[in-house]
């Protein structure tokens, strides 16, 4: 396959930018992250040159390092994993206060996001409207959030829907498919040598054309039995995982909010010195539901939100209709 790489430099550095909402989808196994990450080793090792010269990847996409004895776990230079909301933000600092804002980008990777945004549901009622609300914001941290998730029906409105979209617009700038048989009828049709999993379906925006993009090469997406001692590559077979846990999502958003790109560094300085300032003795919550106070509180709004019920019976594991009765939800008449 001929490739015009200033073609793919300026398509590739054109998506991927300080303020954009990339969204990956396809079937488990179909190659979104190994996809994912080939692109960001590429932006890391500055192999687009339109591209921010200091690129830093945020992911909880777990990486494996080959030792002498074994494995480790342990992430590439430039990358930081991380598990859960609170470690984000004080790497975004780290990260601007070492390279400056000017040609810097922070990419926050979150594979398997639906779980993220759908699953803790102690923080879900808060939750989609901060992360729209964060998503208007994120050009002040010089970040790029890209989602993985195996079907785009799996997130809310916000995250299935191009910004540019006429009705019901989202925060999507961007979207990755991953369609392997598709990819098999294009190599066939156009007689060329390649592995289906080696092209992606690249859309960026409503209105704009799809095009057909190989996947690179990467040496993280190797099998880690194949590495030499001293190399990296991520582990495929790890179930990544990312949580809101204690941190004041909402507040924080709240908080930034009202800062400019200029006192954003020292805005969240502040905000990480009152959360240490807290009174860690006085009797708070820890926020808790019982399972059936978040069905009660949240299985209508993400009904409503267009979220389908087979997949809330997912998350919530329990049967549609235990959950339609728990949410006082009446299927007299309509079935679910």
């Amino acid at each position: 396959m001929k490739i015009n790489r200033d073609f793919i430099d300026r398509f590739v550095s054109g998506i991927l930018k300080p303020g954009a909402v990339i969204v990956s989808y396809g079937m488990r196994g179909g190659g979104k992250t190994h996809c994912a990450v080939s692109f960001c080793q590429r932006m890391i090792n500055h192999e687009y040159p339109s591209a921010p010269k200091h690129v830093v990847l945020i992911t909880n996409v777990i990486f494996v390092k080959r030792t002498e004895s074994g494995f480790v776990t342990e992430s590439p230079p430039g990358v930081h994993t991380i598990h859960s909301m609170k470690e984000i933000f004080p790497i975004v600092v780290y990260t601007l206060e070492r390279y400056g804002r000017k040609d810097t980008m922070v990419i926050l990777l979150l594979d398997e996001a639906q779980n993220f945004l759908l699953g803790d549901m102690n923080n879900v009622g808060d939750m989609a409207s901060s992360m729209k609300k964060f998503c208007g914001i994120i050009r002040k941290f010089n970040l790029c959030l890209w989602l993985l998730s195996p079907a785009m029906r799996n997130l809310g409105p916000a995250f299935r829907n191009f910004l540019d979209a006429d009705s019901d617009p989202g925060n999507v700038n961007c979207t990755f498919q991953k369609d392997n048989a598709r990819a098999k009828r294009i190599i066939e049709k156009h007689k060329l040598e390649l592995d289906p999993r080696s092209l992606v379906f690249v859309k960026p925006g409503m209105n704009a054309g799809e095009r057909y993009l190989p996947v690179p090469t990467s040496s993280w997406t190797r099998d880690p039995d194949t590495l030499e001692v001293g190399e990296y590559a991520y582990d495929n077979l790890s179930s990544a995982d990312f949580v809101v846990g204690d941190f004041p999502f909402h507040e924080f958003v709240q908080y930034i909010s009202g800062k400019s790109s200029y006192d954003m560094i020292s805005g969240i300085k502040e905000f990480y010195e009152m959360l240490e300032d807290r009174d860690e003795d006085a009797p708070v919550s820890d926020g808790r539901m019982t399972e059936q106070d978040a069905v009660r509180a949240y299985y209508g709004k993400l009904l409503e939100a267009g979220v389908e019920k087979k997949i809330l019976g997912k998350v919530f594991a329990r049967d549609t209709r235990t959950l339609d009765k728990w949410a006082g939800i009446d299927t007299s008449k309509n079935k679910g």
